[in-house]
């Protein structure tokens, strides 16, 4: 969920379909001349891609583009949150893994095929639930000293989830509570 007027920066491997969903998603439509209408992708959207080139399997090289913004740009953004100034894909690549190990019907070779693309949308929303208002993520941890009985400083942590970090929430759902959440019915 990003703050209205929000446009973060992506980085993402060579697959063509990022580019055009961002793309499609951070922009608005502008007015032309005698009354025709285009769409104008956002000015501040930040979009780099890391290209790996396999030969056999192997990585023999990477190409590094920057499709949307400039280099300096996504420098600056990388930069305001703590991060190297690399184009990587280490983000989307743990985001792909940690969903296709948590949800079945997205696993490579199982028996676990999603036959039905209405049940995978269900389980996806429910581990999507999950994720963020139950599962602790180790990089969200806050981390505070606390003093043990010999009087010596002690470093202690704070587990916390998306939406607790994201300030939605003050504190983790139990997996009991969040399937006996009553929701809103959908419009």
């Amino acid at each position: 969920m990003l703050a209205p007027g929000c446009v973060p920066a992506f980085t993402s491997d060579g697959l063509n379909q990022y580019f055009y969903a961002l793309t499609a998603h951070f922009g608005e439509w502008q007015e032309m001349e005698e009354g025709k209408v285009r769409w104008v992708v956002s000015p501040q959207l930040v979009y780099a891609q890391l290209k790996k080139i396999r030969v056999w399997r192997r990585l023999v090289g990477t190409e590094q583009r920057v499709l949307c913004g400039t280099r300096a740009m996504l420098t600056e953004r990388l930069h305001g949150c703590g991060l190297r100034a690399t184009i990587q894909t280490a983000f989307v690549e743990r985001v792909n893994l940690t969903l296709r190990q948590s949800v079945a019907g997205l696993a490579r070779r199982t028996w676990s095929v999603a036959a039905v693309p209405a049940e995978l949308e269900v389980h996806l929303m429910w581990y999507r639930a999950y994720y963020h208002f139950s599962r602790p993520h180790e990089s969200l941890r806050l981390t505070y000293t606390n003093t043990n009985v010999k009087g010596e400083e002690v470093a202690r942590y704070r587990n916390r989830t998306p939406a607790m970090a994201a300030g939605l929430t003050r504190r983790r759902f139990s997996v009991k509570e969040l399937l006996l959440l009553h929701l809103p019915a959908a419009s």
